[in-house]
C-alpha cells in the first residue's frame, strides 16, 4: 500500500512525521507526497491555536472525495491527543486516530480500519518512543532531543497532548548525531518544546549546555536547536553556543509579551527585565548572533498600554524575526477559563502592528548586509521566483541565481539586495563544502 503523511505545525511534527513514515515504510507501505496516488493519508496535526484545527477539519473534507473511491483517512498528532473520541464528530470523514504518542501501533491501526472498524489509540504521552525514521531530506535533519514540556503557561494546550518534559539520554543523542554526521548532513536541527530545558528531568548531571558542548566536536558544519524558553537560558548554555564552532548564531527565544502584568498572567516565569538580560549577555557573548522570537497579541485583559508595551520592546531587542499569533483559548488551559474578552478586529489590528514593525527592522538589517559574502546552505529551488533559495548561519533567508547541483552544499553568497523577508545576492565561488 501506498501512504501519504501531510502535517500541520511546529519541526517537533515535521520530524514525528518523518517517524510516522519510518513506521509505515518498516512495515512495507510506500511513502508518496501526493494524496492522489495513496490508499491511506494520515494528517498530522497541531492544536496550539484554533486555525490549526479549523484547517484540519477542512482538509478532511477536502479529502472525502479520495474517501469515497476507498482511500483511508487518518488524524493523529496532537489535536487526535487533545479532542479524542470527539474527533470522530469534528471530523466524521476519517477511518483512525491515534495521538501523540503509540506510533508504532499505526500499522495495527490501518489493517484495522481495513477492515472496517474505526480504531482509535490515544496513550498518555509519558515514556519516549525509540522509532524509525525517513529523512525527508538528504543533507539536513531534525534530532528530537526531548519531549513534552513541564511548564504551566496558562494559555498553552502543550502539556496536555505532548504529556511531560522527557529527555533522551545524552549518549543516544550523540549516536544519532554521529550517525547523521557519518552520512554527510550538513546541518541538525535539535528539537524541543523547551529545548534548553533538556536534562532538567534526568537529574543526573545532563542539560542543555553540555549537550551543546557535546554535539560541537562532531564534524557536522551546522547545528540549530529550537525552541528555546528564556528561564532556561543560562549562562552556561549562552557560553557553549559562543564557544561551539558549528553552533550556528541563531536563537529562537519566544517571549509572547513586552508587559509583565501580561508575563505574569501568561505564567511564563520572567519579566520583561529578565528577558532583556538574557539578550544583553547573548549579544555580549555571540557577535552579530541573531535572536527571534514569538509574540500573542489579544491575550486575555490585554489592554492598549500593554500591547503597546510589547511593541517597544519588539523594537528595543531588534528581533531578526517575530511569529506573532492572535490568542485563542484551548481546552484544558487556565487561560481558557479567562474568557475572551479582546474583540477580534481589535487583535487583528494589534497583529498587523506587529508585523508591520517586524518587517521594517528585518528590512532594516537585511540593508545593513549588503555587501557583505554569507555563507549559505543552498536549501532548493522556487519556481515562482526562479531563484534558488538557503539559509545563513543565523538563519537568514537568501534568494539568489544557481543551478541544481548547489542544492545541500554551502557556497558563499555576496549580499546585493534585501527585502523584510530575504536578502538577494549571486555566488561568489564555487561551494565550500
Amino acid at each position: 500500500m501506498r501512504a501519504c503523511v501531510l502535517t500541520w505545525g511546529c519541526q517537533l511534527n515535521q520530524h514525528r512525521s518523518e517517524e510516522i513514515e519510518g513506521v509505515l515504510e518498516r512495515a512495507g507501505f510506500r511513502i508518496t507526497d501526493r494524496p492522489e496516488e495513496a490508499e491511506v493519508v494520515i494528517l498530522n496535526t497541531c492544536m496550539v491555536r484554533k486555525r490549526a484545527e479549523d484547517k484540519v477539519v477542512g482538509r478532511v473534507g477536502e479529502l472525502a472525495r479520495l474517501r469515497r473511491k476507498g482511500v483511508l483517512i487518518g488524524v493523529g498528532g496532537c489535536m487526535a491527543q487533545g479532542r479524542k473520541e470527539e474527533l470522530f464528530k469534528l471530523c466524521p470523514g476519517i477511518d483512525f486516530a491515534f495521538g501523540t504518542s503509540g506510533v508504532e501501533r499505526l500499522p495495527e491501526l490501518i489493517a484495522r480500519a481495513r477492515a472496517g472498524e474505526r480504531p482509535a489509540h490515544f496513550p498518555a504521552p509519558l515514556t519516549l518512543e525509540p522509532l524509525p525514521v525517513r529523512r525527508r531530506s538528504r543533507f539536513s535533519a531534525y534530532v528530537t532531543v526531548a519531549e513534552g514540556c513541564s511548564c504551566a503557561c496558562a494559555y498553552c494546550i502543550v502539556p496536555f497532548v505532548r504529556g511531560p518534559l522527557r529527555s533522551r539520554p545524552l549518549g543516544e543523542v550523540l549516536d544519532e548525531l554521529s550517525g547523521l554526521a557519518a552520512a554527510g548532513y550538513q546541518e541538525v536541527t535539535l528539537l524541543g518544546q523547551n529545548v534548553d530545558a533538556y536534562g532538567m528531568d534526568r537529574k543526573d548531571g545532563t542539560d542543555f549546555a553540555l549537550l551543546l558542548r557535546e554535539v560541537a566536536k562532531l564534524p557536522i558544519p551546522r547545528v540549530r536547536f529550537t525552541s528555546s524558553h528564556p528561564a532556561y537560558m543560562t549562562e552556561e548554555t549562552i557560553s557553549a553556543i559562543a564557544q561551539g564552532g558549528n553552533i550556528c548564531e541563531h536563537v529562537h527565544l519566544a517571549v509572547q509579551s513586552g508587559s509583565d502584568r501580561i508575563l505574569a498572567a501568561m505564567g511564563r516565569g520572567y519579566t520583561r527585565e529578565d528577558f532583556l538580560r538574557v539578550v544583553r549577555r547573548l549579544r555580549e557573548e555571540i557577535p552579530g548572533v541573531n535572536i527571534t522570537t514569538d509574540v500573542i497579541v489579544g491575550f486575555p485583559g490585554e489592554t492598549e498600554a500593554d500591547f503597546q508595551e510589547t511593541l517597544s520592546l519588539i523594537e528595543e531587542v531588534g528581533f531578526g524575526t517575530v511569529y506573532v499569533a492572535a490568542y485563542s483559548p484551548r481546552p484544558y488551559t487556565r487561560a481558557a477559563r479567562l474568557g475572551d474578552p479582546v474583540p477580534p478586529g481589535e487583535k487583528e489590528r494589534r497583529l498587523r502592528e506587529v508585523l508591520d514593525l517586524s518587517r521594517t527592522i528585518a528590512l532594516k538589517l537585511h540593508r545593513r548586509r549588503i555587501g557583505e559574502v554569507v555563507e549559505v546552505l543552498v536549501e532548493g529551488y522556487l519556481p515562482e521566483k526562479g531563484l534558488y533559495h538557503g539559509k545563513t548561519r543565523d538563519f537568514r533567508t537568501v534568494l539568489f541565481p544557481g543551478e541544481p547541483s548547489l542544492v545541500g552544499k554551502l557556497v558563499e553568497v555576496r549580499v546585493s539586495g534585501a527585502s523584510p523577508g530575504a536578502m538577494q545576492g549571486e555566488v561568489v565561488k564555487e561551494p565550500v563544502a
